[in-house]
């Protein structure tokens, strides 16, 4: 992975220790009460949990339409490292067709806090890079009170 590609990075600190930061990007009951953007939810989370095992999330918007995203795990380091594919099939066509590259790094903090820093990569378009930008704060805004 080029470190010159262009991605999106996100830092963020949680106050909690990595192994429940960790299990929040891999534990399907918690997933469904945070990984979906705004006013979405997500109604279905099913991972399998091992290199080469696959995930699924079905999120709804307020609208009523549904979106699914798949993917790959490519590398599990449990309480500091995952690394997976993402793709978007749904009706936003922006985000369709483009499987692209998450990356999850997890470091402990002196004060039991964990910070984690997400890298998407693979996102050819600025536009929707810029549409991830946006999207993956409002999923960490409801990710930290779950975490406390």
């Amino acid at each position: 992975m080029s470190e010159t590609e262009p991605a999106v990075v996100i830092v963020r600190v949680f106050r909690a220790p990595c192994a429940e930061v960790y299990r929040a990007w891999t534990d399907p009951t918690l997933l469904q009460r945070w990984l979906a953007p705004g006013a979405n939810i997500v109604e279905h989370a099913e991972t399998d949990l091992r290199v080469g095992g696959s995930f699924l999330l079905r999120t709804r918007s307020p609208d009523g339409a549904q979106h699914r995203i798949t993917g790959c795990y490519r590398a599990l380091e449990p309480g500091r490292h995952i690394l997976q594919t993402w793709s978007y099939d749904g009706p936003l066509t922006l985000l369709c067709g483009e499987e692209t590259l998450l990356q999850i790094d997890l470091t402990p903090l002196d004060s039991g806090s964990t910070e984690m820093r997400l890298t998407h990569r693979r996102i050819a378009l600025a536009e929707l890079r810029d549409a991830y930008a946006q999207d993956w704060p409002s999923c960490f805004d409801k990710l930290e009170p779950l975490l406390h």
